[in-house]
Parts: structure tokens; C-alpha cells; sequence
């Protein structure tokens, strides 16, 4: 057994320290303050020292780790313009050993781990997330009380890391971004209403989603019911002229189609429309009913028009909240508005890390304490 002491400044510092030297099987033995430095007891710092131990013996994770360079092998070999049999067969009884290895070790796991990990996936925590948060519990706290309503603080303290907020000033041209049926043309009507009845600027809009007459038929309404002028552009060329129109306003807000993700033609299509567009802010908008890998992939591809926020959309149409982390993680942009029904202004607010992070560690403990 290896045995190491440290002297940190509090349990964090450790825990960091250990899983780099020691790896994530180590444990803690002790842990007692002590006094560094001074004269004479005087002017002296307060440290914590740990002490940490693990098995010198081989460990799962390293098990693990020469399994996966062994799998990486493989699939390295299946790259291969001529692929053998047997490759594709030990590519398959690797996946298959590893799945089984990963399933092995939880179920050893406590319950309240196991409790927990089910309550992150149940509201769709992407896994990298929620292996570091369960991580952090086992380190900080030994052990979680789901029956505890403190616990609730706790875990929402555990997720503001992973939150990233932020309510940009709402100024010059605006475009609106994301996959079909996400709600960007109601989005934008919110926020429209918002700029000119709450902070009473001079608001233009312009609608780039010809491919839905209702589309453009609702936009004209909110803009008439607000008394804001609206255009309407087919191509880039005319969408570079209707904003030079409308150049005196203090913000345009622009709306374009919706686009697959998986459509190629069409995400050449609003990477070219953004670049004669040229915004001052891109939002996308993401559906909250929407998986995580999906998320992820829809992250990928509209990354090629540069979002700076993100306003995630329907949370009014489920119950699972993980999309607070995964997406400022995801994109490593903020998450500037979050809707929650259709009215126009009413059914939006802005995205605040401590409250969301609330929300989502409600759900979690709702979701731990009844063991589903």
C-alpha cells in the first residue's frame, strides 16, 4: 500500500492532488488542521493534512485503462482499408468485456452512489458530468442523506461549475438560430416585445424563414401588435439590404429557418446567411425535449455560425433539467434565456446560474429519493 500526506488549503486542493498522484481508488485515511509558519506560534497559517492511501496491487481502473489502449488498438486497425475477421470479432468481445467490467463495479458501488447516479441520468446529466460530480460527493461528503432536505443545497452547490449564464446587452443585429420547431420565431417575439415595451428601444426585425408561410404571417402580426417594421429577405443579397434599411435601429432581431443538423445543404445554407449577415450576437436556440447526445450533435454542427448564448427552449414540456450543464459544457457558451410556454412576452426568463442550478437539484433529489 502506497500512503501519502499532504498539506493543502482545504479538502479541494487535496482531492485534486490525490487523484493525480494516487489515482481515484486511493481513499482518506485522516484528515486534522495544523499550524505552518509564524514566530512562535505567532502569525502562524492554518493548512489541512491528508492523508491518502491506495493499493500498490494492480487496480480496475488501471485493468480498465489497458483495456480501453487495447480496444483503442483495434479500432485503429479497423480504420484499415482492409479490415480482418478477427479484428471486428475482438473489437466486439472488448466492448462487450468492458460494458460488463463498468456494470461490475457499480453494482459494489453504496446505494446512495447508486441512487444518485440514476437521479443525473434520469434528468439526462451527460455522463462525463455526472461521474464528476458523483466523484466530488464521495470526496467532500463520504455520503449523501437524500432524505435530507439540506441535501438539496448541497447538490445544487455540486452543479454551479458546471453553469455558465449570461444576459448580453441587447444591441445591433441579432440572429436567431437553430434546429426546426425549437420556437425561434416565438423566441424572438418574446424578446421583440420585451426590448420595446420594457426597455423601450427601437426595434426591427427580420424574418429569413421564407420556407414557412406561417412563419412569416406571425412575425408580421407580433410586429404589427408592437409597431415595429418588419422585412421580409429571400436570399443573402437581399438580407444584407434589409438590414442596411434598418441600420438607425438601436437593435434588429433576425429569424431564420429552421435547419437539420443532419442536412449538410441546409447548414451551408445559414453558415452562408451568417456571413452576409454578419451578427453582432448569434443566439441558438435548443429544445429542452431534446436528448443529450442529440444536444451534443446540435452543438456540433451550429457551432460553424459561432453562437455566443444560448436560450434553451420548452422547458415547460418536460421534467428533465440536465440541459443547464451539459450545454454550457457542450458549447462552452452561456445560456442567456430560458422559455417555458408560448405567451408572448410572459413565458421567458433570464438564465441565472444559482437559480438553475436549484431547479435541476430539485428534480435530482426527487429522482434519488424515490430510487428510479
Amino acid at each position: 500500500m502506497i500512503v501519502k500526506k499532504y498539506l493543502v488549503t482545504d479538502i479541494k486542493e487535496a482531492f485534486e492532488k490525490i487523484r493525480v498522484e494516487l489515482g481515484k481508488d486511493a481513499v482518506i485515511l485522516s484528515t486534522r488542521k495544523v499550524k505552518k509558519g509564524g514566530f512562535l506560534g505567532i502569525g502562524a497559517k492554518t493548512y489541512l493534512e491528508v492523508t491518502a492511501a491506495v493499493e500498490e496491487k494492480k487496480t480496475p481502473q488501471t485493468e480498465e485503462k489497458g483495456q480501453i489502449y487495447k480496444l483503442q488498438e483495434i479500432l485503429s486497425k479497423t480504420k484499415q482499408p482492409q479490415q480482418s475477421t478477427e479484428d471486428l470479432t475482438e473489437l466486439k468481445r472488448m466492448m462487450l468485456e468492458l460494458k460488463s467490467m463498468v456494470a461490475s463495479q457499480r453494482a459494489n458501488e453504496p446505494q446512495w452512489v447508486q441512487d444518485l447516479r440514476k437521479a443525473l441520468e434520469k434528468q439526462d446529466v451527460d455522463e462525463e458530468i455526472t461521474e464528476k460530480v458523483i466523484e466530488y460527493a464521495k470526496v467532500k461528503y463520504q455520503e449523501l442523506d437524500f432524505g435530507n432536505e439540506n441535501t438539496r443545497l448541497i447538490l445544487s452547490e455540486m452543479f454551479l461549475p458546471f453553469m455558465n449564464t449570461s444576459i448580453p446587452e441587447m444591441k445591433g443585429k441579432v440572429l436567431f438560430v437553430g434546429p426546426t420547431g425549437v420556437g425561434k420565431t416565438t423566441t424572438l417575439a418574446k424578446l421583440a416585445a420585451k426590448l420595446k415595451l420594457n426597455d423601450h428601444k427601437r426595434v426591427g426585425i427580420i424574418t429569413l424563414d421564407t420556407y414557412r408561410i406561417a412563419a412569416v404571417d406571425q412575425l408580421k402580426t407580433y410586429a404589427m401588435l408592437l409597431d415595429v417594421p418588419i422585412r421580409v429577405a429571400y436570399t443573402p443579397k437581399e438580407a444584407k439590404l434589409e438590414v442596411e434599411a434598418l441600420s438607425d435601429y438601436d437593435v434588429i432581431l433576425i429569424d431564420s429557418a429552421g435547419r437539420s443538423q443532419k442536412n449538410e445543404l441546409h447548414m451551408t445554407e445559414i453558415k452562408a446567411m451568417a456571413e452576409v449577415v454578419d451578427p453582432d450576437l448569434v443566439f441558438l436556440i435548443i429544445g429542452m425535449q431534446y436528448r443529450a447526445e442529440d444536444v451534443r450533435e446540435i452543438a456540433d454542427r451550429f457551432s460553424i455560425v459561432s453562437p455566443t448564448h444560448v436560450v434553451l427552449s420548452k422547458m415547460d414540456e418536460t421534467s428533465s433539467y440536465g440541459h443547464f450543464v451539459n450545454v454550457p459544457t457542450f458549447l462552452n457558451v452561456p445560456i442567456a434565456y430560458v422559455t417555458n410556454g408560448q405567451r408572448v412576452p410572459d413565458d421567458i426568463m433570464e438564465a441565472n446560474s444559482r437559480e438553475l442550478a436549484v431547479l435541476l437539484a430539485r428534480e435530482v433529489l426527487k429522482n434519488a429519493r424515490s430510487g428510479k
